[in-house]
């Protein structure tokens, strides 16, 4: 009775997509409306929400026009099309509000918006290596939606968060498309383990890419609810430690004489979350970043990269797949985070070294991205 690898899924509500997962709840369904001790995080936990695809998913403020999410929202997986960016809209409503605020990408106008965040993939990927722990998206908006405060994120081990979770910090707060006409939700006291379904982390590590950054976690879920946080209670207030992202599912098969005779139906085991540690760091050089606009200026650095020998792409001014690439090469070469941005800083080094040997500049092992961490188009 072997397992087959497990699935990942994406919880979006599409018109165009009729396989929706039903609500992933463990035991007793746990969710409630929002605590009163809660209320400020309706000021800082929003819905994204692409009209033209109708694309469902909550994000959440980490800094005044920053919010974070899941990528799978954005980008689909990898054999889906383009989810059209530009057209997302965030959504917040403060508790007892009538007005619900609206605010767009940042680049939304002049289709740049792949320029102005940051993720761990854009080509998510359901069938092992899962990309689950990649799953991240950080974004800036077109302006500061998050007026009324946002989350910190806090990076922890494994063990710290299983402490956490037996202690009882751990929550989620998130949307979902079954609760109570889109009132926010909170599922309380979650648990946060490496074992489940009799498996132990040693098997299941093997079926995903980057597990360092993985969270296992029965915080009860549903559709809408990617891209929602996994919180923790501090004496100083909730803090980030993870965002939901999926569900992790198995199931057994019976094989006679090399013949597959019956199938079970999936088990879900345990939801995902990608951990903080996995894109904390990204939020400030996100949000403090001089992204370069308009395509002469792309052209130039698109240039400056390809005489340093590290873009092998068509100059023309577009942000893509091979530019991101070899920014990425670059900023490995100066020992900085990956980040991919193009950014006037960027081109500045560019031009500074442009006279020394990109060995001069080197400081560490040669780089080699996966195709998982490059984005849509050229």
């Amino acid at each position: 009775f072997p397992l087959t690898p497990p699935l990942f899924h994406q919880n979006f509500l599409s018109e165009h997509n009729k396989n929706l997962i039903p609500v992933a709840v463990f035991g007793k369904d746990q969710r409630q409306t929002l605590p009163a001790w809660y209320k400020k995080l309706n000021d800082q936990i929003g819905l994204l929400h692409n009209p033209r695809t109708n694309i469902i998913c909550t994000a959440f403020c980490v800094g005044p026009d920053i919010i974070a999410t899941a990528s799978h929202c954005l980008f689909g997986h990898r054999k889906r099309k383009r989810l059209h960016i530009s057209s997302f809209l965030f959504k917040l409503k403060s508790k007892g509000s009538r007005r619900t605020r609206y605010s767009r990408m940042a680049g939304n106008r002049t289709g740049q918006t792949e320029r102005y965040l940051v993720t761990g993939t854009t080509r998510l990927s359901r069938k092992p290596p899962i990309g689950a722990a990649r799953d991240w998206a950080i974004v800036r908006l077109d302006r500061p939606a998050c007026r009324n405060g946002w989350l910190k994120t806090t990076p922890l081990s494994p063990l710290k968060l299983e402490g956490a979770a037996r202690k009882k910090k751990i929550f989620q707060i998130a949307y979902h498309t079954d609760f109570r006409h889109w009132q926010i939700a909170y599922s309380r006291a979650c648990s946060i383990k490496q074992n489940y379904g009799g498996l132990n982390w040693r098997s299941i590590k093997k079926h995903f890419a980057s597990p360092r950054d993985l969270i296992l976690h029965q915080c009860d879920t549903g559709e809408a609810s990617s891209g929602s946080p996994l919180l923790m209670d501090t004496p100083n207030g909730p803090v980030v430690v993870g965002i939901n992202v999926g569900t992790y599912q198995q199931r057994e098969i019976i094989v006679k004489n090399g013949r597959v005779i019956r199938r079970s139906r999936y088990k879900t085991i345990a939801n995902t979350a990608v951990s903080s540690r996995a894109f904390s760091r990204k939020i400030s050089l996100l949000e403090r970043a001089r992204i370069i606009s308009g395509k002469a200026n792309m052209k130039k650095l698109q240039i400056s990269l390809m005489d340093r020998g590290l873009y092998h792409g068509h100059i023309d001014g577009v942000y893509g797949r091979k530019t991101l690439l070899a920014i990425k090469a670059f900023e490995h070469l100066l020992n900085r985070p990956l980040t991919g941005l193009a950014t006037k800083q960027i081109l500045h080094e560019l031009e500074k070294n442009k006279n020394l040997p990109l060995s001069s500049i080197k400081t560490s092992a040669g780089f080699k991205p996966s195709s998982d961490h490059l984005p849509n188009g050229h």
